[in-house]
């Protein structure tokens, strides 16, 4: 591999986005790789312990066929807390940021409708990180939130900066995101919610397998899964998982968590209900 792509090797950047399952992810991270300074596409399963990792993250990305020789970043998406960054890696000065939330309800549907189509397409459960009942979702969603915010935390007191996106900007007004997004990583041309679709785009384990990703841009409407339901207080519970969540990360990165191009100071962002 090094033979054939040798600037593997060379110095290079590293772009994390940090957020949780069924959190438009797959899309936003599709967008990401589509520019010609970001290498890589989907999730590499990697825990970042020490330098090694990150290299490893290098061919994982060229194995899945991404790799651009002129790219400033390697890019992965970490969603499951069973990854860890380990605080030396937090300490590092080529990793880029991105923490990405969004609001409980549609999570959570989104989670649930997506189990039952793994039980309903007989794939195998073992290997399925999608929770089985609801109150496992609203325990898997709260806990992914909470690690989040102590990753923010820990940036902030050493002195990192992040971008901190609310998913449902990126999907309903995708272009005061991208631009801002485009700043924040001094890429050299803008963002686009068109995209390109990889060999592995849509298939199962590989982010998400509806038919929206294979469109190749940012769907609007989609499925709002009316037929799953929840009890008042694990909503409850959800949207306080929520709220501490992005009040936190607004608190570790004021500046950033700004995106809509109808008000003019971050720290005004206020959760959705």
């Amino acid at each position: 591999m090094i033979s054939t792509h040798p600037s593997l090797l060379g110095r290079r950047s590293y772009l994390f986005l940090l957020s949780h399952i069924r959190g438009y992810t797959t899309v936003f991270s599709h967008i990401l790789g589509s520019h010609p300074e970001i290498s890589g596409y989907a999730e590499t399963w990697i825990s970042y312990r020490t330098v090694v990792d990150l290299y490893k993250l290098r061919f994982t990305v060229c194995n899945q066929g991404n790799f651009k020789p002129g790219a400033r970043y390697f890019l992965d998406k970490i969603l499951h807390n069973r990854l860890s960054i380990s605080p030396s890696t937090l300490q590092r000065n080529d990793i880029q940021y991105l923490f990405m939330i969004r609001e409980p309800v549609a999570t959570l549907k989104s989670m649930l409708a997506l189990r039952r189509k793994y039980e309903k397409e007989g794939r195998p459960i073992k290997i399925c990180p999608i929770p089985a009942t609801v109150s496992d979702a609203v325990s898997h969603y709260a806990e992914r939130l909470t690690m989040l915010a102590d990753i923010g935390t820990q940036l902030r007191q050493l002195g990192k900066r992040a971008l901190v996106i609310q998913a449902e900007d990126l999907i309903a007004d995708p272009k005061p995101v991208l631009s801002c997004l485009q700043k924040f990583l001094s890429l050299h041309s803008p963002l686009d919610e068109h995209y390109s679709v990889f060999d592995r785009t849509g298939t199962w384990h590989w982010g998400d397998p509806s038919e929206f990703i294979r469109k190749g841009k940012i769907e609007r409407k989609r499925s709002e899964h009316a037929e799953v339901s929840f009890p008042d207080s694990l909503v409850e519970q959800a949207n306080c998982a929520y709220s501490r969540c992005l009040s936190a990360l607004q608190q570790s990165f004021p500046a950033s968590c700004h995106l809509s191009p109808k008000e003019t100071d971050a720290a005004n962002l206020q959760p959705r209900s």
